[in-house]
């Protein structure tokens, strides 16, 4: 019995080791290559970091109800089968969801001169902004 605990443990041990550590959601991987390429000194990036992670959020936030519906008529929009009143809806939230981005980063751009330079400013959205590919290193 005691062979056999030791035997489980180990394996259990094993596979939490296994599990890569890279299942980071892709905000997260945002804000570490933000945060990355802006070489901010400590202090700096401890001032910043927070605010970083609210812009992202804000920002998600508002691509939200586009994100929505593109999964939602993604096989629609796959098949070529896509409705006028389905792209109606999706061009429409997009719009929407544009004015709502364009609002967040009016917002955290007053937000991010509190703490950085306007260079470090426009780069910082600059980082956040690059595509995922880019991001993971493949682009």
């Amino acid at each position: 019995m005691k062979k056999f605990i030791l035997s489980l443990l180990a394996a259990v041990t094993l596979l939490t080791a296994a599990t890569p550590v890279c299942a980071q959601s892709k905000l997260e991987k945002r804000y570490a290559y933000t945060l990355r390429n802006l070489k901010l000194d400590k202090a700096t990036e401890a001032k910043f970091g927070p605010v970083l992670k609210a812009y992202l959020t804000d920002k998600k936030a508002a691509e939200k109800k586009y994100d929505d519906l593109k999964d939602k008529y993604k096989s629609a929009e796959k098949a070529g089968t896509l409705t006028d009143a389905q792209a109606t809806q999706l061009l429409d939230a997009k719009f929407e969801c544009a004015a709502k981005e364009l609002e967040v980063k009016k917002k955290y751009h007053t937000e991010f001169l509190k703490i950085l330079k306007p260079k470090k400013a426009y780069y910082a959205f600059d980082y956040a902004n690059d595509k995922m590919s880019k991001i993971d290193g493949k682009d």
